[in-house]
């Protein structure tokens, strides 16, 4: 039966059951007093277990007192609104159970892990912790954990951590963070019995929504490692989350990562951290100045970790190969002073080539000499304004690549006078050549020799003629191409090969003045002349396509012979100045100016014939293209009169015509006599039938003037008007192998016996019975010369 008792007279097993039942019916002011009046019992473990029967709503800054106690370990002092343990007893029936049934009771209170009171700090983290839990697990009110929590996060590190590392997280998660659709996360129990790397993830991949990447890492990710970090490989999770940021471009991202937050305290931890930085740098595929300055920014803060003693264990070894960039023994990516001077060059030199950094590093290390002269060669032709480069940007050019090779040593397979040329055709195809005579004429470290130079601009010559749509050194590539060989050309070198291209352009200027195909509706192209052939026969075509152009044979010659020197080193001589014009002389016949073929022939390559070693070629031009003229009948000599048959003009034809046969029967080879020969005998036929028609004009005029015989005195012989056919002309051949001199003429004015004939004609048929009979002399010395076989004429042998 119960009955009314005392507190301070319960034994101590009944007076923690009371204060249990003040603690689950909230009755803190009635627990208060109870503890009072038992001190020595409810304090300590025994405390906190009762403490852990207060309903989890119950607001903390109420018992938060009580649990000071067992931290301090202080007695309970009564509070000023407090009731005393008397009236207290007055208004609470109390009933007393025996000690053996309040043990069991007691039995069934909540228990705590940590039990020795000897260790306060152990038992109040211990009962914090549970009480945490279970307020999350009956309310999931975070804010009352977290005000439960925070008074003793200074005291209790277990207690910093779970509050900054769980319950801090989780009310961000939960309050900042959640997103709709997104997966409830749980509370702190669900929290912390997730795997750290999975718990990392989900972290990790809500970071930069407050705003702020690199906040929100400290402030989410690296506190719930900081409490959970002996379990799992959560900072793996962080690398690698790292990594992929630069691995998809986020390379900004990577470098604000780096730039405002100092990594784990742990010092090993930190040396990882550093080496993934420089792994960021090798990783990131940038090649713009943002991102080398972003490089910038880690190498200084690894060089601060460095200077801290981050790395100060790694040993250093000099790389020999870019490698693995996620090797973790790397040379190239281990935090200490070596690595990073090579860091330092490498970013320097992979601005300069516009290149990935890894790029540049392999290229440093595993690079042959064709590789680096490939990557000299691309990047002094890099973009497509590179050739827009000013002269103090290419000068900016030069020393970063001469720098590389000598300094930074990506380039240092090749030599000095490799990267110059490189430079220096560069600057040429950008038509930089005020700037090129600067460095590499007249300036003093040039770092090429006269040869080489004038190699360079010979190559860069012919690029720009053989681009070239035009002749016309006045404009285009052929302006460039002139422009080039003027660096050196006359002043500085007249070699023969810059000769040959500054005539090779001369020739090609005159050219292209002249209407002049390649193929019917294909221009002529600079670059048609420089591979022709023959570059000589384009002046045939020339001829074919330019009326009247013949009649410049000087001016054609002289193209000519820039043409042949232009392509071969040598203008042809005599060979040359025959073979224009013969050109010439055909292009006069088909535009029936046979006057002009005359001229050409008789007055100017007629004379060509000498015993010089070319004679040969310039011989054979000669004959054939007499003989050609020789043969010429004029398509309109019908049409206006010029036949044979009507005397006159057509005579005169005639007569030329002999003549140039006479010149060709000089010089042909004996394979060619009888041709000739025929020709002639034509000629020789309308000559006859010319005179003969002549003659019965003059009688049919004297008949009709009834001039007598005497008034018109001696009259002639027509054997006499005639000229001597082919045998009399054999005749005198034979005549002339035989010793005689010139007796072809015997009866043109002389008798048989040597007296002279009176003659009254004309002062002009005089003349041109002269002029026959020296075409007549002439055919007889070719006759004496190479025809006695064909006659069957034998020479005199002197006797012996």
């Amino acid at each position: 039966m119960a009955t009314s008792t005392r507190v301070a007279e319960l034994s101590p097993a009944n007076a923690t059951i009371l204060a249990a039942h003040f603690a689950a019916s909230g009755d803190l002011k009635s627990l208060r007093s109870v503890c009072l009046l038992h001190s020595s019992t409810l304090r300590g473990h025994t405390l906190l277990r009762v403490l852990l029967c207060l309903p989890e709503t119950t607001q903390p800054t109420l018992y938060i007192p009580l649990i000071r106690t067992v931290l301090s370990n202080e007695d309970i002092t009564v509070l000023e609104d407090e009731r005393t343990a008397e009236d207290m007893e007055s208004s609470l029936p109390i009933t007393k159970i025996s000690d053996k049934s309040a043990q069991k009771k007691i039995e069934k209170l909540p228990t705590l892990p940590v039990g020795n009171d000897e260790d306060r700090k152990g038992l109040v983290t211990s009962y914090l912790l549970q009480r945490s839990r279970n307020i999350d697990s009956e309310t999931g009110a975070l804010s009352i954990i977290r005000e439960l929590l925070t008074p003793f996060r200074d005291d209790l590190p277990k207690i910093r951590d779970y509050l900054d590392g769980s319950v801090e997280v989780l009310s961000k998660l939960v309050y900042e963070y959640a997103q709709e659709n997104e997966e409830d996360i749980g509370g702190t129990a669900v929290f912390e019995t997730m795997e750290v790397d999975a718990a990392t993830k989900k972290l990790l991949n809500r970071c930069g929504r407050g705003g702020n990447v690199v906040q929100d890492l400290k402030q989410l990710v690296v506190p719930y490692l900081n409490y959970r970090g002996s379990y799992g490989n959560g900072w793996g999770v962080i690398w690698k989350w790292l990594e992929q940021k630069v691995e998809s471009g986020d390379w900004a991202g990577f470098v604000e990562v780096i730039a405002r937050w100092d990594g784990p305290e742990n010092q090993a931890l930190r040396e990882q951290y550093a080496r993934l930085a420089l792994t960021g740098c090798y990783i990131c595929g940038e090649t713009e100045s943002w991102a080398l300055d972003g490089m910038r920014v880690v190498e200084k803060r690894v060089r601060g970790f460095v200077d801290a003693g981050v790395g100060a264990r790694n040993i250093y070894k000099a790389p020999t190969k870019l490698g693995g960039l996620l090797d973790k023994e790397n040379p190239l990516t281990a935090p200490n002073t070596e690595s990073l001077k090579i860091l330092d060059l490498l970013i320097t030199s992979a601005g300069i080539l516009a290149i990935p950094l890894a790029a540049a590093a392999k290229v440093k290390f595993e690079g042959s000499h064709d590789d680096q002269k490939g990557v000299l060669t691309r990047y002094v032709r890099n973009g497509p304004n590179w050739a827009k480069r000013s002269n103090e940007e290419w000068k900016k050019l030069r020393n970063g690549l001469r720098w590389m090779r000598s300094e930074s040593g990506v380039l240092e397979k090749l030599s000095v006078e490799e990267v110059e040329k490189v430079l220096l055709s560069g600057m040429l195809a950008a038509t930089k050549f005020p700037l090129v005579k600067e460095i590499y004429v007249t300036g003093r470290d040039g770092g090429l020799g006269k040869e080489e130079v004038e190699r360079s601009v010979l190559d860069a010559f012919q690029e720009f003629y053989d681009n070239a749509s035009n002749g016309n050194k006045t404009r285009g590539g052929v302006k460039n191409a002139l422009n080039i060989l003027q660096i050196l050309y006359p002043q500085y070198s007249n070699s023969t090969a810059l000769e040959r291209a500054f005539r090779l352009v001369n020739a090609t200027h005159a050219l292209s003045h002249y209407s002049l195909t390649i193929t019917p509706g294909v221009l002529l192209r600079p670059v048609h002349v420089r591979i022709h052939a023959d570059p000589l026969s384009l002046l045939a075509r020339l001829l074919d396509s330019n009326p009247k152009s013949y009649t410049q044979a000087d001016n054609l010659t002289n193209i000519a012979k820039d043409l042949c020197f232009g392509t071969t080193g040598y203008d042809g001589g005599r060979k040359t100045n025959a073979r224009v014009l013969g050109m010439c002389i055909d292009a006069a016949l088909s535009e029936s100016d046979f006057d002009t073929a005359y001229s050409f022939s008789m007055n100017r390559l007629v004379s060509m014939a000498t015993d010089d070693e070319d004679t040969e070629e310039v011989k054979d031009v000669i004959w054939r293209t007499c003989f050609q003229a020789g043969r010429y009948r004029s398509p309109y000599a019908a049409l206006i009169g010029e036949t044979s048959a009507h005397g006159g003009k057509a005579l005169r034809t005639v007569e030329m015509r002999m003549e140039l046969l006479g010149q060709a029967l000089r010089v042909c080879p004996p394979p060619a006599l009888a041709e000739v020969l025929a020709a002639w005998r034509r000629c020789e036929e309308e000559m006859q039938a010319g005179l003969k028609e002549e003659e019965e004009e003059e009688e049919r005029h004297a008949a009709l003037w009834k001039t007598g015989d005497a008034r018109a005195g001696p009259g002639r012989r027509k054997e006499d008007e005639a000229p001597m056919g082919l045998f009399a002309v054999a005749r005198e051949a034979a005549q002339a192998l035989r010793g005689s001199t010139f007796p072809l003429a015997a009866g043109r004015g002389m008798d048989g016996t040597g007296s002279e004939h009176g003659s009254e004609g004309s002062a002009a048929t005089e003349e041109r019975i002269r002029k026959r009979d020296m075409v007549s002399g002439m055919v007889t010395h070719g006759l004496a010369s190479g025809l006695g076989w064909v006659l069957g004429a034998q020479p005199a042998v002197p006797p012996r």
